[in-house]
């Protein structure tokens, strides 16, 4: 039985053992998978389309068309995170699917038309719809989080907000595979459209099992709409959402000391895997360079280490918030020192030339970088409110975007291995101290209900 107190929904009737996963879960977890799957393709298209083009256009545009993606899914984050906010998780999906699908085939069309237009009108053609393909995957994260966060029994929130965004990964990886295997057998312009088909492919098939999702029933009720709410969470078994747990209280920290803690964990995690997975296949003093094969196994390798990594959303839920936290951040600085020294300070050595070290290093660090991923996904939806926890996320994501953007134009301006390295190893010693200020100062949110998160992040701000 479901009774309505102050707007609060209290459901008189609750498991003592908790709800279980349902198929609507599993819906819900195929279609924002597919998204973060979809998001691994763009990028990964973004970035080895305009390697092609990096032969083609002058060398001052490579970083400034680097920039573009990151700061199109930044300006994504932030105005589609607000618009969830206003119109709910699921309304915001139209806008944001239509954005990258025409991006997707615009991309694939620029590749096409190489042979029938200019290259700088092809390349126009390619940096339109990479902004649009960027915009609408960016937009599509905060909603994304938000909606799991609100929905998923909060013994399984845990494992479904890391097993859903380490898609992103999965993308990546098997864009990444696709694109080697077509090099193989093919021009790099067959493979990246090749890819970008595969992509395309995967978009429809998301686009068909979103329709099944439904709505947010927490959004609702912060919106006044409770009767709608009742009838979604009757219809689709999410009563559990509506749930109030009278009896369980916790403190968080100040708003601003949350903000803070998540921007730089956001800052020092989203540059440090961008710089080390895809970008640092632009600098010219590495093993790797001017050579696509060996460039798209950068991609591969780093993308692999962290599709295998975000696994840990299958025990994420027995893992304490704070020690994971330290953890994740710790080993992501402990494995990016041996880089930094082998090719940032011994660059001409035998040791410095190696591909092997290379991948066998950048495949560890990206195991921890994908677990302070894990972290990041977990706790930002989880300190904030259900009534701003969408702009909030894509507030945090818009400070870790800006210096993601500033960093990469630089660091490939400068084209030198030394500081980018070195920036990356700073970047790191940054996140480990946030996660160690949050480790001694923040609070245990594994496993408490959303209302009992809603109330705490409400009293804090």
């Amino acid at each position: 039985m479901l009774l309505i107190n102050n707007n609060k929904v209290i459901d008189m009737n609750k498991s003592s053992r908790g709800p279980g996963l349902s198929g609507t879960h599993y819906v819900m977890f195929m279609s924002y998978s597919l998204t973060f799957l979809i998001w691994g393709f763009v990028t990964t298209s973004g970035v080895m389309t305009l390697y092609y083009f990096s032969n083609h256009i002058p060398r001052f545009l490579v970083p400034l068309s680097a920039a573009l993606g990151p700061i199109f899914l930044m300006i994504g984050n932030v105005f589609m995170g607000r618009l969830a906010d206003i119109v709910g998780r699921r309304g915001i999906y139209v806008y944001t699917m239509a954005l990258y699908t025409i991006g997707l085939i615009g991309m694939g069309s620029s590749i096409l038309l190489m042979n029938i237009i200019s290259v700088s009108k092809a390349f126009i053609l390619f940096i339109i719809s990479y902004i649009l393909a960027e915009i609408g995957v960016g937009g599509e994260e905060p909603p994304a989080l938000a909606a799991t966060t609100e929905l998923i029994p909060p013994n399984y929130r845990g494992a479904m907000l890391v097993l859903i965004t380490n898609f992103d990964n999965i993308g990546a990886t098997i864009a990444s595979a696709i694109l080697l295997l077509a090099l193989m057998r093919g021009t790099q312009l067959s493979a990246t459209w090749t890819m970008i088909s595969a992509a395309i492919v995967v978009l429809i098939v998301a686009i068909i099992i979103r329709l099944l999702t439904p709505e947010s029933v927490r959004w609702l009720v912060t919106k006044g709409k409770v009767h709608e709410a009742e009838r979604i969470a009757k219809e689709y078994g999410l009563s559990y959402a509506l749930t109030e747990s009278p009896g369980q209280l916790i403190k968080f920290p100040s708003l601003w000391f949350r903000t803070l803690v998540l921007s730089l964990l956001g800052v020092s995690q989203l540059v440090t895997y961008g710089l080390m997975a895809y970008y640092i296949v632009y600098l010219p003093s590495l093993p790797f360079s001017s050579d696509e094969t060996l460039a798209t196994q950068v991609l591969l390798w780093a993308n692999l280490g962290a599709s295998m990594a975000g696994l840990i959303g299958f025990i994420v839920d027995r893992l304490s918030r704070k020690t994971f936290t330290l953890f994740s951040y710790l080993g992501g600085l402990l494995t990016m020192i041996p880089i930094f020294i082998i090719y940032g300070l011994m660059t001409n050595s035998h040791l410095g030339s190696s591909l092997t070290i290379f991948y066998t290093l950048l495949f560890l660090n990206m195991v921890f970088s994908e677990f302070g991923w894990a972290v990041r996904t977990l706790l930002e939806p989880e300190l904030y409110p259900t009534k701003n926890r969408a702009t909030w996320v894509g507030m945090v994501r818009l400070i870790a975007w800006t210096i993601y953007v500033l960093l990469i134009y630089y660091l490939l301006a400068s084209t030198n291995a030394f500081t980018y390295l070195l920036s990356n190893l700073i970047l790191y010693v940054i996140g480990f101290s946030a996660a160690l200020a949050w480790f001694i100062h923040g609070t245990e949110t594994r496993g408490l209900p959303i209302n009992v998160l809603d109330k705490a992040a409400d009293k804090s701000n």
